[in-house]
């Protein structure tokens, strides 16, 4: 039996290489409620993005 897979936490830079932009670009959809982030960590947090909510992201304005 197969264990389940955990859910892919992309770091902001993956988020802006797969969509072509730029990390401040990917902190500002994030900011803006555009695509949702998860912050890791407590301090200097880091955001994450699941890879799941990015592809629901570019699906829903892919024509």
């Amino acid at each position: 039996m197969t264990e389940p897979r955990a859910p892919q936490l992309l770091s902001v830079a993956e988020a802006a290489e797969r969509l072509s932009c730029s990390r401040g670009h990917v902190l500002n959809l994030v900011a803006r409620g555009d695509l949702r982030g998860v912050e890791i960590g407590i301090g200097r947090a880091k955001t994450r993005v699941y890879e799941r909510d990015l592809a629901a992201f570019i699906a829903a304005r892919t024509r």
